[in-house]
């Protein structure tokens, strides 16, 4: 059997030109890179920050326990009075976003399901088609081979003979 794609392929690490394709690849990435960070959490229990700007110049900032108290660590102080301008831009960002950590949860259980029905239905495709090559006689006639066809009669002939048996024993009590 031929396969239809070629799968994954390796991509070459440039800069994509093409700005509709850029936009999507950057935001399943980042995707990609939040649920990986909190994955990182949650096995290691370690503290993160994220900060990431899109090609747009959005910021997207994801941290645990938070954005304020890494930020806060970071620059040496408990709170983060004092920062910058765009630090602060980024903080508020957070505050404003909803729960981060609790979205990428729910992502991760949204694919976990979509995985299992994802092999549910293959395994009912599968057996769908394995049903199929076993029950040869509901296909069309069209599509037998001359063994099938003179089976197929000689099956018929058969069920006949009992039909027209057990017409006859009710007939004649």
């Amino acid at each position: 059997m031929v396969k239809a794609n070629k799968g994954r392929q390796r991509i070459t690490m440039a800069k994509m030109k093409n700005e509709s394709n850029l936009k999507v690849t950057f935001c399943k990435r980042k995707s990609g890179l939040f649920k990986k960070f909190s994955e990182l959490i949650t096995l290691c229990g370690a503290e993160v920050l994220l900060l990431v700007f899109s090609p747009t110049n959005r910021v997207f900032s994801y941290g645990h326990p938070s954005v304020e108290e890494i930020v806060g660590r970071l620059f040496g102080s408990s709170s983060p009075t004092g920062l910058s301008s765009e630090t602060q831009q980024m903080i508020e960002s957070y505050r404003s976003s909803t729960n981060i950590r609790e979205l990428n949860s729910n992502v991760m259980q949204v694919e976990e399901l979509m995985e299992v029905e994802e092999q549910h239905a293959k395994q009912i495709n599968h057996n769908k088609k394995v049903g199929q090559d076993q029950r040869w006689w509901e296909r069309s006639n069209k599509e037998m081979n001359y063994q099938q066809l003179e089976h197929l009669k000689m099956s018929l002939l058969n069920l006949n003979a009992i039909v027209t048996q057990k017409m006859l024993e009710f007939s004649n009590p």
